[in-house]
């Protein structure tokens, strides 16, 4: 049973209204996380030894024992930073505005302050055992529920249009967790500078949408569905384990971006085959391997989305939503492609350099449908290279809410999305 902690005399309130700096122990401990953090987000858990996060911080291994035990507290030490950091932004958000789309707008503005240390992207909770595990679950969980209440004080009070309050909180917390990773991913410039970009590209997303005129915009005249193998010769040997590889594929992806990679054995991916791992090292050389594959079908359904967005929408603003609607149905649907995680340097060079290009590409593309609109009178002028970046957060973070219920209807929050870049959230 947890003792009591006794309050002394220097935390009662008179000693609290006066706040005493952090002590040097408290700093090195901030900082470690931080970079920790940092090493996570971009290496992995498996591949960011304890020795890496050492001497990033100046420390040697003996004085980081000091702080965690071990690589597994240290991941939990960051992931509830994360959560605790969420929860005060919340808080102070919630004090800072009476209406709900001004505590909404106060919290963005809160978890994108410039000189805001990095935050852990929450990806790999299931790496976690035990009560970790059940504490960083039931504190995200809770994050999310009291966003999710704003927007829905929002929808009361009349300061939010109606719209589905628990996708527009997920969308929102996706955004953010994307742009603590999308620079690595895309290899663009990050800091202070960018976290600013963020904040303002975020908060006019959230206040005004992008559409120049408040309209509804086209029904996304495709399914995500329609981009599933189709059949195929059970009888011909070539196309048979082709199909079966596909399937390993599919299956990996679906499993990893609710999981996470790093929090996947081999063993959950053949068990949800109904396989046996010997028959995943019969298509994979390893995990690595099997990464990469199914980073490369990601990409490629991620362009064939774009392909498709580029020849059905009439404008620039269409163009845009329909690659948005078929990547929310995608992640919210049994297609899901596999989305960038944390680890991105843990990738054998070759092929991570590949992936970057495509990722940069990709972010290209979808910038010049926004130009387009802005060129063509269907889109306000925005920055158009931040939220090109940031918003597949809204879509990616899909596959870690929803339930299975939710997976039978994936457009319903192609819809939902769509509805928050082309409105925004304000009521008109």
């Amino acid at each position: 049973m947890a003792q009591t902690r006794k309050t002394r005399p220097e935390e009662t309130s008179t000693a609290r209204a006066t706040p005493k700096a952090p002590t040097k122990r408290v700093l090195k401990r901030e900082a470690l996380l931080a970079h920790a953090t940092s090493l996570f987000n971009l290496r992995g858990i498996a591949a960011t030894s304890l020795a890496d996060i050492a001497g990033a911080a100046g420390l040697t291994r003996a004085a980081l024992y000091y702080y965690v035990d071990d690589r597994a507290e240290l991941v939990f030490q960051c992931y509830l930073r994360a959560c605790e950091q969420t929860a005060e932004d919340l808080a102070l958000a919630s004090q800072a505005a009476d209406d709900g789309l001004g505590q909404v707008l106060a919290f963005v503005a809160s978890a994108t302050a410039p000189e805001r240390p990095p935050t852990a992207v929450l990806s790999e909770i299931n790496y976690l055992s035990g009560a970790h595990r059940e504490l960083i679950e039931t504190a995200n969980r809770r994050n999310a529920e009291r966003l999710t209440e704003m927007v829905e004080r929002g929808t009361r009070d009349g300061s939010i249009r109606l719209c589905d309050a628990r996708v527009a909180a997920q969308s929102i917390l996706g955004m953010l967790a994307w742009a603590q990773l999308s620079p690595h991913w895309v290899r663009s410039p990050k800091g202070k500078g960018f976290r600013v970009r963020t904040a303002d590209a975020l908060l006019d997303l959230l206040k005004n949408g992008i559409a120049k005129q408040v309209r509804n915009t086209p029904p996304c005249p495709i399914d995500a569905a329609s981009f599933l193998p189709g059949r195929f010769n059970a009888f011909d040997k070539r196309e048979a384990a082709e199909m079966k590889s596909a399937q390993l594929v599919m299956t990996a992806s679906q499993i990893f971006n609710r999981d996470g990679i790093e929090a996947t054995s081999l063993d959950d991916v053949s068990a949800a085959l109904g396989a046996t791992k010997g028959i995943v090292y019969h298509y994979m050389q390893d995990k690595t391997d099997l990464v990469v594959r199914c980073y490369e079908r990601g990409f490629d359904l991620f362009e064939d989305f774009a392909k498709a967005a580029r020849k059905h929408g009439a404008n620039g603003l269409e163009r845009a939503m329909i690659g948005v609607h078929l990547n929310s149905q995608a992640q919210a649907g049994e297609l899901s492609p596999l989305m960038p995680q944390p680890g991105l340097d843990s990738l054998p060079s070759p092929h991570r350099e590949a992936l970057t290009k495509r990722a940069n590409a990709l972010r290209g593309q979808f910038a010049a449908f926004l130009r387009q609109g802005v060129a063509d009178g269907s889109c306000r002028p925005c920055d158009v290279p931040v939220l090109a970046q940031v918003g597949a957060g809204a879509f990616g973070r899909l596959p870690k809410w929803i339930t299975p219920e939710d997976a039978n209807h994936p457009r319903r929050f192609g819809d939902e999305i769509v509805s928050l870049f082309t409105l925004g959230l304000k009521a008109s």
